[in-house]
């Protein structure tokens, strides 16, 4: 009886991958031809894309940088184990082997992970002819290494400054910043005795030709100070919020454009509560749109704001402001207690705003401050609308102001202590 004996084929086994990496540093693999166990001290990571650097062959595995692991070769008879380094020199990877009881011996090579994996072998048996899987001698096949290194680098990619948003580029300078405080108080406890109170005062550096000013140790108040001295000389020489911050560009000694408007913003919350701005609902009347108008006001902000409040205005009591300004006039001696007899000036006019919005303002001003009366700052705003100087539209908005002045001259004024 003759049989067709058919030779059977021998399935590959699978590589395994036996870990719980990263909490654990041991990871054993296996195949169908070698068995290794790795210990991870440093699992590296990958250099930059412009000199990173693979293994040769098919697969062609990529080369870590300030890699440390410890191998251990599985044999029938024998168990090896050695200490695999890799680490880039000048943007090319050299590597070390160590071996011996306590890894007291080692072989380096510049070439490859072949080439010292075969210096290695020869060092043990010159006449050897064992030669060594490089990727597997060194792990750097080993899948969960190369994925917890692509998360690492995902993570810790930058973008380059130019591509940052305004906020980015500012907390990234922040984080620098803060930074260098962190080692300045580390080097400061090194270097400096307790009593020598050393103070990091401030530090300027530059990104990309962007300027950065941070200060350090400074009083809030007196930050305060200098915001709301940087608000007032803005309001007096009329700076505007875009040209104050080109300004705050070029010198780094002036406060951030964003403080002093963050402190504008206070202080006009402030002075709402002492002197509260009520509306006055008026009927809208069609501006003149002449073409031989003069323009008084061409800011774009300002122009935008008067034509969403069309058919609304806005007026202070004067009662308020004298409640404010008194203090002030009577440490002055501009008026005299013995008799207190305040003069008022009610004057009011138009302005232009672009050619859509015409203006309308009402100020009041105290006559008894006579060596200031001319001065721009002594005149009060107390009623201020879109709109002409047109009689049926005045009748309506000075109503209330008609009212408050005639309860004024009928009862008099009181401060805020209650005093005639």
């Amino acid at each position: 009886m003759e049989t067709n004996d058919a030779p059977l084929s021998v399935k590959k086994k699978r590589p395994i991958e036996i870990h719980n990496y990263p909490k654990e540093s041991i990871i054993q693999y296996s195949d169908s031809e070698r068995s290794y166990t790795y210990n991870i001290i440093k699992e590296g990571t990958y250099p930059p894309a412009a000199y990173l650097k693979y293994t040769k062959g098919q697969k062609g595995f990529r080369i870590p940088d300030n890699y440390e692991v410890e191998t251990s070769l599985r044999k029938p008879k024998t168990r090896q184990i050695v200490k695999c380094i890799i680490k880039y020199v000048e943007k090319k990877p050299v590597y070390w082997v160590y071996y011996g009881d306590k890894f007291q011996y080692h072989v380096k090579s510049e070439k490859s992970s072949s080439d010292v994996a075969c210096l290695y072998a020869k060092a043990l048996n010159p006449e050897t002819k064992t030669r060594y899987s490089s990727p597997h001698f060194f792990g750097l096949h080993l899948e969960i290494l190369q994925q917890t290194r692509d998360i690492y680098r995902r993570a810790t990619v930058l973008k380059s400054f130019d591509n940052l948003t305004q906020t980015g580029q500012n907390n990234r300078a922040k984080k620098i910043a803060k930074s260098i405080s962190a080692i300045f108080d580390q080097e400061t406890t090194k270097c400096c005795h307790l009593d020598d109170d050393s103070n990091l005062k401030s530090i300027e550096f530059s990104i990309r030709d962007n300027s950065f000013h941070f200060s350090f140790n400074e009083d809030n108040v007196e930050i305060k100070h200098k915001a709301r001295a940087t608000v007032q000389a803005c309001d007096k020489g009329q700076v505007t919020r875009e040209g104050y911050r080109t300004l705050a560009s070029i010198s780094q000694d002036l406060p951030r454009e964003w403080k002093v408007f963050a402190e504008k913003k206070d202080i006009t919350y402030e002075m709402n509560e002492i002197i509260p701005i009520s509306l006055i609902n008026i009927t809208p009347s069609p501006s003149d749109n002449s073409v031989n108008s003069e323009i008084h006001i061409n800011d774009a902000e300002i122009i935008d704001n008067l034509q969403q409040s069309i058919g609304k205005g806005g007026r202070q009591d004067i009662v308020n402001i004298l409640r404010y300004l008194i203090p002030g006039l009577l440490e002055r001696n501009v008026l005299d207690i013995t008799n207190p007899t305040i003069h008022l000036r009610i004057s009011g006019d138009g302005r232009n705003v672009k050619r859509k919005v015409k203006q309308v303002i009402v100020t009041c001003s105290i006559l008894n401050d006579l060596d200031n009366i001319y001065r721009p700052e002594n005149y009060y705003t107390i009623i201020l609308y879109p709109g002409i100087e047109k009689y049926e539209i005045l009748n309506v908005v000075l109503e209330p102001l008609i009212m408050e002045l005639r309860k004024l001259k009928e009862e008099g004024f009181r401060d805020n202590q209650n005093k005639e």
